[in-house]
């Protein structure tokens, strides 16, 4: 897991004036949410979009140095300018090292290209859980998980029990949340019969193997 610093400065006055003034001058109001209470802080407009740029949209843990002190904490929201896109608040919650945090992790699929039932059956590779529940220390917790889908073959799917474990880490939800499947290809056949509910006859699917990684997640 890779580790980022944020320097914070204590935002004492809240007035709509000052918060305009702040942000003409590059600072980003935020707010750090923790079980002693919440705390109002100004961050670095530069020094922000640079951790924003390393977590690109994964998980990850950042340090807070408010008043010299530093403070772990997860980036909770962003909240963006809907005309310029600039950043205009964000929100922290802090974490315990020692305590496990609950966190959301992008999936990310490596093998795409090369997936066996799509090159050598004409599949079509369904890709439906972009993003997984995970309970873990802080120090455990991984930026995403990457699923190799290079060997899934046609009719195959892979849940979240297939999913290979990372140590340290809880999958949370349902163990039978579809990820990707590799779908037959329609018929015309297919296409033109309805079921009884009057949709399409969906093509039937079996669990997949273990798929192999690539790296680590």
């Amino acid at each position: 897991m890779e580790k980022m610093e944020l320097l914070t400065e204590v935002r004492r006055d809240r007035r709509r004036g000052e918060l305009r003034r702040a942000r003409k001058a590059g600072r980003v109001p935020a707010v750090a949410y923790g079980e002693s209470g919440s705390e109002a802080l100004y961050v670095d407009g530069v020094e922000l979009r640079s951790v924003l740029r390393r977590i690109a949209g994964g998980a990850a843990i950042v340090t807070l140095t408010i008043e010299g002190k530093g403070r772990s904490a997860v980036l909770a929201e962003v909240q963006r300018d809907p005309i310029d896109d600039s950043i205009i608040h964000v929100d922290f919650h802090e974490v315990s090292m020692k305590k496990k945090m609950h966190a959301h992790i992008p999936v990310s699929l490596a093998g795409a290209e090369e997936c066996v039932g799509v090159k050598a059956d004409g599949g079509v590779l369904e890709f439906l859980t972009h993003v997984l529940e995970i309970r873990c220390l802080p120090n455990d917790l991984p930026s995403g998980y990457v699923l190799d889908v290079s060997q899934l073959q046609v009719g195959q799917i892979v849940h979240v029990r297939d999913l290979k474990p990372i140590d340290g880490v809880e999958f949370l939800g349902s163990p039978d949340l579809v990820i990707a499947i590799c779908a037959a290809p329609k018929t015309q056949a297919e296409e033109s019969t309805p079921n009884v509910a009057g949709g399409e006859v969906a093509p039937e699917a079996v669990p997949a193997k273990e798929p192999k990684e690539k790296g680590k997640a």
